[in-house]
């Protein structure tokens, strides 16, 4: 079983030595702290402990964490830094980190300081030219009117500068001023037309405005104007390309010394990092309870780690004890698998991890997975790309976590793939036997090492539908383990001991009656009589009255279930012949064009199209339903999920990896 057992830790300390406890307890980076605040609410617990509460340091620590974050974005956005494929932590020591904070932590606020202050002069540069580039705009149209934007008339008369809707009939809002407007008419003076609007200037005596102002309402008239600008629009215009120049200017050597600032990235990484290390040490407090002197805290740890806790522990004045977990006490929980199957892990987490008190069935469905994977996918082609693909990866980029998990995993596929491909023989589809008839003359072929599924499909129905049932006869029992395990004999009997007689007995006879085997059929048929007959009595089994009956009847009819779960496998033939189908269609319309040197580019190009999108969709095809295989029909014999994942207390960083993790 791959779930470590966990012992659970209790410490009371004192509390002078409280903060190099929780820095070594860091670093020993192995004990999950719990919460230990719900505790107040018991009044013998309340009247006796407080809260350890460490909330105003954690927010200025966040802030600083806050601001270090924001001026790598800042040189992430103006350094001419390349972006790596996979994004990997620089491995440093612990001692060295230790000493370069010391020693410079000052120097690298200040340069994170210097950072976001360069950061707020090129965003007020570049709201000041976005706001100028605007006032051009606004200003472009209005570069022939020669009368200063400020001026809005006299003692005696008003001017008003706006537009009209293109399509005004203008001699019709001429007419109506003339008619309407009183003496000495009021005038329209075009200052611009463009495909959208009229500009013009409105000239009229005050005494008129009223009047005015509803005629140019009748005609869509919108009001114009200028705030704080003075003289003319052609004026304006000049004084805003001046500053325009030199404003671009000041961006442009901004930007320079934001570029320049891509030197310190790594030494802000490091502050960030050290920073929330600091933090998270700060946080934690949050989750103890102290009294005047002393701390109590409380925590989950693996159990192999005991004898290692025990010297950290006696290295303090304090007093502890170890327990185990109590039944159906909520444990968090930690996989830990062969090195050879904790890719898988990634799979198994993707669904939830499983119950403390369940299975973990990493180590086992893991060759099924890649199996699974492989007939799927079922392309030698495809499947040497994958491997060499991501065994490239691996040995470029110092991955971690999930992402070392995928690529492993999907690294093992490949090679999964180039065998079944290599026995089914698919190269990228039928490419040697397409090429060589269309470019040399000559059909070539590399024939299968077994057989080829298009050309003999239920072989491999037959052989999907054999590893299905073997998946499930497997999954039944880890079940039934489980059973006998807590215990319960009669329900692995009951359970998964009839349906194995019935499944086994009902294979028996259908392959002794197809091969004319007599003594198998009938070792078949008086199998499944019995099971079925099983199936019956563990239906009944607990229940009484007509209870019993509908039990008996309703377990028998699971055999549909069974069934429907076993043809679930036939999957793995359709993807497979449809990986295989889709190459076969990409190299037949390359050749369309026949030979020579334009009929073989084409080729190629057709080729390389066609063939990256096959290996995309049908990859993930192959991905999702080979987990499907393992979520839906293998886990739902036994598995029991609902596990929380093991969060230790320790270094959590984001930038670096220090020397001693894993």
């Amino acid at each position: 079983m791959a779930i470590v057992k966990m012992q659970k830790v209790c410490v009371i300390g004192l509390d002078r030595e409280k903060e190099e406890f929780i820095s070594r307890l860091m670093d020993f980076g192995v004990v999950e702290l719990t919460d230990q605040t719900a505790k107040l609410s018991d009044e013998i617990w309340a009247e006796n402990v407080t809260a350890d509460e460490s909330r105003d340091k954690t927010a200025r620590l966040e802030e600083k964490i806050s601001r270090a974050n924001l001026a790598l974005e800042v040189i992430e956005k103006y350094g001419d830094l390349k972006q790596p494929l996979f994004a990997t932590r620089r491995r440093v020591s612990a001692q060295s980190m230790k000493r370069l904070m010391a020693d410079a932590q000052e120097t690298f606020a200040g340069q994170v300081e210097d950072i976001l202050n360069l950061n707020d002069r090129l965003n007020a540069l570049n709201e000041r030219k976005n706001k100028l580039e605007q006032d051009e705009a606004s200003l472009t149209a209005w570069q022939d009117y020669d009368l200063p934007l400020e001026l809005t008339g006299t003692q005696k008369t008003l001017v008003q500068i706006g537009v009209f809707p293109m399509g005004t009939d203008t001699d019709a809002l001429a007419g109506a001023l003339a008619g309407g407007g009183g003496k000495g008419g009021p005038q329209v003076k075009n200052a611009h037309t463009d495909k959208d609007l009229y500009y013009a200037a409105i000239l009229m005596l005050a005494e008129q405005a009223a009047d005015v102002q509803t005629i140019l309402k009748q005609y869509g008239f919108s009001q114009v104007t200028f705030k704080d600008m003075e003289g003319t629009a052609g004026e304006n215009l000049i004084r805003i390309h001046g500053e325009t120049d030199v404003l671009r200017a000041e961006y442009a050597q901004a930007a320079k010394e934001a570029t320049e600032k891509a030197a310190c990235k790594a030494d802000i990484e490091a502050y960030a990092d050290m920073l929330t290390i600091a933090a998270d040490k700060e946080k934690i407090k949050t989750k103890l309870l102290k009294t005047k002197r002393t701390f109590f805290l409380e925590g989950w740890m693996p159990e192999r780690c005991m004898k290692k806790a025990a010297e950290l522990l006696d290295a303090h004045e304090c007093y502890y004890a170890f327990r185990k977990p109590e039944a159906e006490e909520e444990v968090p929980v930690l996989l830990e698998n062969k090195s050879f199957f904790r890719p898988t892990e990634a799979i198994t987490e993707m669904y939830s991890l499983p119950s403390y008190w369940g299975f973990d069935p990493t180590s086992i469905y893991a060759l099924f997975y890649i199996v699974f994977f492989g007939m799927m996918f079922s392309d030698a082609g495809y499947g040497l790309l994958m491997a060499i693909g991501c065994f490239v990866i691996l040995k470029k980029f110092d991955l971690e976590g999930t992402t070392w998990k995928m690529i492993k995993l999907f690294f093992y596929c490949g090679i999964s793939t180039f065998v079944w491909g290599a026995l089914f023989g698919g190269w990228f589809g039928d490419v040697v036997t397409v090429f060589s008839s269309t470019f040399l003359g000559k059909a070539a072929e590399l024939k299968p090492l077994w057989f080829n599924p298009l050309d003999d499909p239920m072989k491999l129905l037959i052989l999907s539908l054999i590893l299905g049932v073997l998946h499930l006869f497997i999954g039944m029992g880890i079940q039934a383990y489980m059973e006998i395990k807590d215990g319960r004999w009669m329900d692995a009997i009951c359970g998964e001991g009839v349906w194995y007689l019935t499944i086994l007995g009902l294979a028996a006879l259908l392959g002794g009656s197809t091969q004319g085997i007599d003594a198998l059929a009938t070792a078949g048929k008086w199998m499944s009589i019995i099971g079925a007959a099983g199936v019956l009595i563990a239906g009944a089994r607990g229940k009484k009255g007509i209870g019993m009956l509908t039990g008996a009847i309703a377990n028998l009819y699971n055999i549909t279930s069974w069934l429907s779960d076993i043809l679930s496998y036939a999957r793995l033939l359709a993807l497979g012949l449809a990986t295989s189908v889709i190459a076969q269609v990409v190299n037949t319309m390359g050749s369309l064009f026949g030979g020579g040197i334009a009929g073989l580019v084409l080729f190629v190009l057709i080729f390389a199209v066609g063939h990256a999108i096959n290996f995309a969709i049908n990859m993930l095809g192959a991905f999702i339903h080979s987990a499907r295989l393992q979520y839906v029909e293998f886990f739902g014999k036994f598995y029991v999920d609902g596990g929380e994942p093991f969060d230790p207390f320790r270094r959590k960083t984001k930038y670096i990896r220090f020397e001693n993790e894993e």
